[in-house]
């Protein structure tokens, strides 16, 4: 096999690689990726391209003779040709080449087996030093839709699905550099440029500015008595799945004001792949459930709704069948925010420096 030469644009071969995964294109070698081995170039056929080629088809003569090709002047000539984007253009040569052409000049990118996937992910799970995280993905991959269950485990741990991301597009430049080596191309750029990744959000220094705005406001409605912060936050987790604030308000208290400030608090945090609830205690220290997450709060709004009294308490989701926090909790929460400020010793410092400290600095005692 002869060698050839040729300079890899690794990010167009990663996609058209993805692309190839994604897409179902059976036995056929008419739509796909194709890598261009006279330029390097990687070309996309899709059924809007192959539409192209037969009305371009339609608008030459005649097929061309056996062992004869349709020059490109002619091709290029026709009308359909020349509304195509430059884009366009390329992949309808393209195909004309592979169909009626030089056909070992397009090699079809090939996608990733099911099994090759599988192994993948087996080989990950090996590198995971953390034991509970290891068994609950080897548990997901071992069930049924194994792919869609792994990548679930992935979605609750932002560090491990980044080491994922990182494994993965290691694995995929592997395999493109020996499906290069199969088809006698050696690349004059090694493609050793790491993929980039963003850097992960620090998503605690979110949600602390989060709480703050959310204590600004809601410490100014009436009846509203203290408010607290408890859940993963008050943790040194480094990526809490939500902000839990308990807010203590008094029997008359308009309700609908915080739960409008807690849809806008759950509506930030969900661009941030988390969640925030807003707990409500009575003054008697007795829970009385969480703040309506919908705009409009009363019975047959949402046919859903799970509060055991809709409506009853304008904006109180007291759906005491699915969540109740214990009285312990709210008579001593980790940290409260207003009208004092406190924290307990198990705070981490990050939670002091940046609600207590803040929110004694702007005045909130």
């Amino acid at each position: 096999m002869a060698v050839k030469r040729l300079t890899i644009d690794w990010s167009a071969l990663e996609m058209a690689f993805d692309f190839a995964d994604m897409a179902d294109f059976g036995d056929s070698m008419e739509c796909g990726s194709y890598l261009d081995l006279n330029t390097g170039e990687v070309v996309y056929i899709d059924e809007e391209i192959r539409t192209s080629v037969d009305v371009i088809s339609d608008e030459l003569d005649d097929e061309p003779s056996e062992g004869e090709d349709w020059s490109e002047d002619a091709i290029r000539n026709t009308e359909t040709f020349r509304e195509l984007s430059e884009d366009e253009q390329l992949s309808v040569l393209a195909a004309f080449m592979t169909e009626y052409g030089d056909s070992d000049r397009f090699k079809v990118i090939p996608h990733i087996e099911s099994h090759e996937s599988y192994q993948d992910m087996e080989d990950f799970i090996k590198t995971v030093d953390d034991d509970a995280k290891r068994n609950r993905l080897a548990e997901a991959i071992s069930k049924p839709k194994p792919f869609r269950r792994f990548r679930d485990v992935l979605a609750d741990d932002r560090c491990l699905e980044r080491q994922w991301a990182e494994h993965e597009a290691a694995s995929q430049r592997r395999a493109i550099i020996d499906w290069l080596h199969d088809i006698g191309v050696v690349p004059t750029n090694p493609g050793t440029v790491e993929p980039e990744f963003p850097p992960l959000p620090d998503l605690r220094n979110i949600m602390f500015g989060e709480v703050r705005r959310f204590v600004r406001f809601a410490r100014d409605i009436p009846g509203v008595v203290r408010i607290a912060l408890i859940g993963s936050l008050t943790t040194d987790k480094e990526f809490p799945k939500d902000i839990d604030l308990l807010i203590t308000v008094s029997d008359d208290c308009d309700l609908a004001p915080l739960a409008k400030l807690g849809r806008q608090l759950s509506g930030h945090m969900t661009s941030n792949r988390a969640g925030a609830d807003v707990f409500l205690a009575g003054e008697d220290n007795r829970y009385l459930g969480r703040t309506c997450p919908w705009k409009n709060c009363g019975p047959g709004y949402r046919a859903s709704c799970d509060a055991s009294h809709c409506g009853k308490r304008p904006f109180l989701h007291d759906d005491l069948n699915t969540i109740r926090l214990p009285e312990e909790l709210i008579t001593q929460p980790p940290v409260v925010l207003w009208p004092d400020l406190y924290a307990t010793d198990t705070v981490p410092k990050d939670v002091r420096e940046q609600l207590i400290d803040q929110l004694a600095k702007d005045g909130q005692r």
